[in-house]
Formats: structure tokens, C-alpha cells, sequence
């Protein structure tokens, strides 16, 4: 793991959009499997951005190569940043310009939890939680699920727990096979526990 991904903090991030440009944005960011949350509540009747001129992003380690993409996405303005005088000293020389980290936005402290508190908020004042969207209750402790996912599709998964309204812990197990002269002999060699978005999530048997 290089130094830019030990620093590239797993969580909530605040982006910044161009005028009337949030859902916008967040179809061109989705498209890119970018996960994107902008809350939405009605205003007159119809579904308005609570937060005008801004998005949610969820970002891991394994998006730090796609990271680039973000700015240049249609509808993006820029990051929110809290690490902006570390940002301003490297652009004027007086930090390392070998560490990609240092331009690095940081997460919203404790971004979880204000993002549920969000989504109560919005439920609250008119949003709907989309269909494609389940909250935990839409699973239970032990349930074999499908996680939608180009690496993972074709295992059966283990649903563990809620993590919040929008994410669980599903158990992966990788499961070798040997053939001997009357059956098929199976044994688990991995065990990998995920933290995934519920709404990539499905019943084996809906």
C-alpha cells in the first residue's frame, strides 16, 4: 500500500456542484459507480436538493485511481475541503511535491452517522427512500444475499448486519471443490467481510 492510500481515509466526502447541477452530477458520478448521495426533500410539491449546490461522495482506497475523474465529472465544481491551508502550502512550495496525499480532500468527521441523520431528516420532510434502495430491515441476520458486484456476482454471500440506512456487512466465502470418484467435495479456504452499499444487495430467493 503506497503512502497515498494509507491516507486516502475511507468515508463521506462533500462536493461542491455547479448552479442547479446536483442531480446532474450525481447521474454522471453513478454512471462512474461513484456512490452519491443527494438529499431530497419537496419543496412546493416537487422533489427539491436539501442542500443546494452540494453532494455527498462515498470514497475507499480503491477509488484513489479514479479520483481525477471526480472534478472533471459534469455538474462537479470542486471538493469541499477541510485541509485547505495544507493544500495552499503545497501549491506554494513549502511542502513535499512527491505526496500525492497532501492533495487530498478530507472525509466529513463522522460522516455515517450525519448522513443517516440526513436521510431521517429528509424522510421526515417528504423523501421517499427509492425502491432500489432497502433499508436493513429489508434483511436478516444469516440470509444468503447476492452482492452486485463485477467480483463477487457469482458467490453467494452472508448478510451479518445493518452498519446504517444505507450499508451492511455481508460475509464472503470462497469455496474450493474437489472431485473424487463418487462426489464433489467442498471446503471454505477464505473468509472476507464486506462493507456494502444495502441498495447492491439482493435476496438469493425473491
Amino acid at each position: 500500500m503506497s503512502s497515498s492510500e494509507a491516507a486516502f481515509r475511507r468515508g463521506w466526502y462533500l462536493l461542491k456542484t455547479k448552479v442547479r447541477e446536483e442531480l446532474r452530477a450525481q447521474e454522471h458520478l453513478e454512471n462512474q459507480n461513484f456512490e452519491v448521495y443527494c438529499p431530497l426533500v419537496k419543496e412546493k410539491g416537487k422533489p427539491a436538493p436539501l442542500f443546494a449546490g452540494y453532494l455527498f461522495i462515498r470514497l475507499d482506497s480503491k477509488d484513489l485511481p479514479y479520483y481525477h475523474k471526480i472534478r472533471s465529472t459534469r455538474g462537479v465544481a470542486e471538493f469541499v475541503r477541510f485541509n485547505r491551508i495544507a493544500h495552499r502550502l503545497h501549491q506554494q512550495g513549502r511542502l513535499p511535491t512527491n505526496d500525492q496525499c497532501i492533495l487530498l480532500p478530507c472525509p466529513i468527521p463522522d460522516g455515517d452517522q450525519l448522513i443517516e441523520q440526513i436521510e431521517l431528516f429528509a424522510m421526515k420532510h417528504g423523501a421517499t427512500v427509492p425502491a432500489d434502495k432497502p433499508d436493513t430491515s429489508a434483511f436478516s441476520e444469516g440470509e444468503a444475499v447476492l452482492y452486485d458486484n463485477p467480483l463477487f456476482r457469482h458467490l453467494e454471500t452472508t448478510f451479518l448486519k445493518g452498519v446504517n440506512m444505507n450499508r451492511g456487512l455481508i460475509l464472503i466465502e470462497f469455496i474450493e471443490s474437489q472431485r473424487t470418484d463418487e462426489s464433489v467435495e467442498k471446503r471454505v479456504v477464505a473468509k472476507k467481510t464486506l462493507e456494502v452499499p444495502l441498495k447492491d444487495l439482493h435476496k438469493v430467493h425473491e
